[in-house]
């Protein structure tokens, strides 16, 4: 039996401010790990939906796109590895005003 928790992960923020990051496995097997507040600050400038159940529709495995192969959403997972990936982090005062703003 598993207990629901009263704050559920829905979003990247929330990924972000729990710091987790998201780990996204292709098909291929080759997989990236995101830290959560660079990937919400991405989807935040992009005006993309944050929700978890969409944010793979954007992901797209770097090496079957260099092959030609077609899109396939990769597998998301939340983790709490370090990121392998570098993508620009938001500036402290971009990040709390986006805490503010949830309160």
């Amino acid at each position: 039996m598993t207990i629901a928790s009263p704050n559920p992960m829905k979003d990247l923020f929330d990924a972000a401010a729990r710091h987790k990051t998201l780990r996204f496995t292709c098909r291929c097997g080759h997989s990236a790990i995101f830290d959560g507040h660079a990937l919400w600050w991405r989807f935040e400038k992009k005006g993309w939906n944050d929700a978890l159940r969409l944010v793979p529709l954007h992901m797209r495995c770097g090496k079957c796109r260099a092959l030609g192969r077609p899109k396939i959403p990769p597998r998301l997972e939340l983790t709490d590895l370090d990121n392998d990936t570098d993508l620009p982090m938001p500036s402290e005062e971009d990040w709390k005003r986006a805490l503010r703003r949830r309160r």
